[in-house]
């Protein structure tokens, strides 16, 4: 029998547990590492994580796949497991099946599990999660950020026990798991963790027990026990060999909804740019300016250009036939900017919506400093979205991304912008082109 829902708390009891939860954060040295390293099954203290879409040669043979990682990480578990997501889409047979089993496994066992989804999207996908919500153990709720910030619950996450942390462009979605180029982070580490699992306590709070978004009163209660400033977080060091230490900070959006102002990640990511000496690479789903406001993320490249640094861009193909064409062709007429446009081949089993593209969302910069998360690079993702990644300092893992990106920047799928062609929409949604067959949805 499904448990009845827990009676929502009051917002300045949410407000202190989230307050709690991003105090417990310090910023910690790295005689602390060993105490503060999570759990979570055999590996590095950080990694990155990959889809490699099938019938590809797209990604890095050597990194952790998706699947693999979500389930080591939920069968992991042993106390709580708190996910925040877009949307959960299911298919029969395809791979997100096991993790949705996984869940129900974890909750049989005792691990108290929360869900928390996008409001709009879950009137979409509604299926999967309702019945997630039916199974003892399992809570959902969902989160409208369109009250809250005039945006959505964009944010891709996964916490287990506090202690082990997934952030990255991958979905809740067997379609992110097979048919889409993805790119994510594991970290195990709560001091790492610990600012993930304040936003997922804020989102939560948000979000009304009986899977409807909280009203109006309670978004404003929440909002104004909110900081104005904080101090400024210190990078993490993470150890991955004697000898070669990362240094992480998990940054989120958007300003004004969060409970540590000082880590809205635009700022960073603009300064980030700004301290480029050679090279940019950046691989992001979408890339533009919006209606009333620029792109920060283009201003920065801009002046990189400037500085004489080459700048490559790889944008997938759903900018089609939108003003961000414009947009990406102005920046590829600077000297050293180079962009290219990404399309996958189809799937041999037929049209798949919403799938056969590159969803990864990093930068990376002089192969030592690396961007990764959940935002598009659109200025609405960074100021009226949730969104959330990490700033990774150092070569390993940052030079392994830039490997990804080369082989997507040289693969058969990436040709360079034209600017005499005319780039009618890409066909994404649920109907198929002409003469193709469906499959999933």
């Amino acid at each position: 029998m499904p448990r009845r829902p827990t009676p929502p708390r009051p917002a300045s009891r949410a407000l202190a547990l989230v307050v709690a939860v991003a105090l417990a954060c310090p910023a910690a040295g790295a005689a602390d590492a060993a105490a503060a390293s999570g759990r979570g099954g055999p590996g590095p203290a950080i990694r990155l994580v990959q889809t490699r879409p099938v019938e590809t040669r797209l990604g890095e043979r050597d990194l952790a796949p998706s699947l693999e990682t979500w389930l080591a990480l939920i069968r992991g578990a042993r106390a709580t497991l708190d996910l925040e997501h877009f949307y959960c889409s299911d298919w029969p047979g395809e791979p997100l099946r096991p993790v949705l089993d996984a869940l129900g496994d974890a909750a049989a066992r005792g691990v108290r599990v929360r869900l928390l989804l996008d409001a709009r999207m879950h009137r979409t996908y509604p299926r999967p999660a309702d019945s997630l919500g039916r199974v003892p153990g399992i809570e959902v709720r969902v989160v409208d950020f369109a009250r809250i910030a005039g945006g959505v619950q964009h944010g891709k996450m996964m916490i287990a026990d506090g202690e082990v942390v997934f952030v990255g462009s991958q979905n809740l979605d067997w379609r992110a798991l097979k048919h889409i180029h993805e790119l994510g982070v594991l970290v195990r580490d709560r001091r790492v963790a610990a600012p993930f699992a304040a936003v997922f306590e804020l989102d939560w709070a948000a979000a009304d027990t009986s899977g409807r978004a909280a009203g109006r009163d309670t978004v404003a209660a929440l909002r104004a026990a909110l900081p104005d400033a904080g101090p400024g977080p210190s990078p993490v060091p993470l150890a991955l060999a004697r000898g070669d230490t990362v240094r992480v900070t998990p940054v989120f959006s958007p300003r004004g909804f969060l409970p540590d102002p000082a880590r809205w990640d635009l700022p960073r990511l603009v300064a980030l740019l700004d301290g480029a000496r050679r090279e940019i690479v950046v691989q992001t789903l979408q890339y533009g300016h919006g209606r009333e406001e620029r792109l920060a993320l283009d201003d920065a490249l801009r002046r990189a250009a400037a500085r004489g640094v080459r700048v490559r861009l790889l944008v997938s193909d759903w900018v089609m036939g939108s003003r961000s064409v414009a947009t990406l062709r102005a920046l590829d007429s600077l000297a050293t900017v180079e962009v290219r446009l990404s399309t996958l081949p189809a799937w041999s089993g037929g049209y798949i919506p919403f799938a056969r593209v590159e969803h990864c969302k990093y930068a990376v910069v002089d192969g030592e400093r690396l961007w990764i998360g959940t935002s598009n690079w659109e200025p609405g993702y960074f100021t009226a979205s949730r969104n959330m990644g990490l700033v990774i300092e150092g070569r390993t893992l940052a030079r392994q991304a830039r490997r990804v990106f080369e082989t997507s920047w040289r693969a058969p799928s990436a040709a360079p912008l034209r600017h005499d062609a005319d780039y009618p929409p890409k066909v994404r949604g649920e109907q198929p082109p002409p003469g193709a067959r469906a499959y999933g949805g």
